[in-house]
């Protein structure tokens, strides 16, 4: 079972215009020993709370449990734990501003991707027949791939491609830069 956000409210302080997370002074009524309470009060409050990087992603540990720290964030912005996806906007997954994050379907998420490590045309989706010594534009819809054309010039292949995005409603961030390829898994 989650962390209710009463909690999370009453253990750490979010600034959701750094993204950053601190712990806060734990008062004597904390299910702990008082003497607990002190030593981690003396250690730990006011400081920031450690993020262990994890698939790209931060995460934190509360109460014996991890959590995402985009997860943390919504749910200490919004009051709710989010019911989807959180989608780092600008494609950081640890730029955990307020502002940088938004709640969103699997595939709403997938259409505002980084251009995977592995892409060797510089743009997502356009890749370089060796048979055909052509250029190959393509996209992923619904879990299929859509032809979208082979063209003599790199430009037209590029053209294609950013049509096809526009059409089928990708955000306008998708396939920019390079990052390792990680989904976000549907977890706290």
């Amino acid at each position: 079972m989650a962390i209710s956000v009463q909690q999370l409210h009453q253990i750490i302080d979010y600034n959701s215009d750094t993204g950053e997370f601190t712990w806060r002074e734990r008062k004597e009524d904390f299910p702990s020993s008082i003497s607990a309470i002190k030593a981690f009060n003396k250690v730990h409050a006011g400081n920031l709370v450690y993020q262990d990087p994890h698939k790209g992603y931060y995460r934190m540990e509360l109460l014996g449990r991890r959590y995402r720290s985009h997860r943390v964030a919504w749910a200490m912005h919004y009051g709710d734990w989010p019911s989807n996806n959180i989608d780092h906007i600008n494609g950081t997954k640890t730029d955990n501003r307020i502002g940088n994050l938004r709640v969103v379907a699997q595939l709403e998420n997938a259409r505002n991707a980084r251009r995977p490590a592995h892409n060797m045309s510089g743009v997502i989706g356009v890749s370089w027949d060796k048979y055909n010594f052509k250029w190959v534009a393509e996209i992923g819809v619904n879990h299929k791939t859509v032809r979208l054309g082979r063209f003599k010039d790199f430009d037209d292949a590029v053209k294609a491609r950013k049509e096809a995005e526009i059409n089928y409603n990708f955000h306008t961030n998708h396939g920019r830069g390079e990052a390792s390829v990680a989904s976000e898994e549907d977890v706290f």
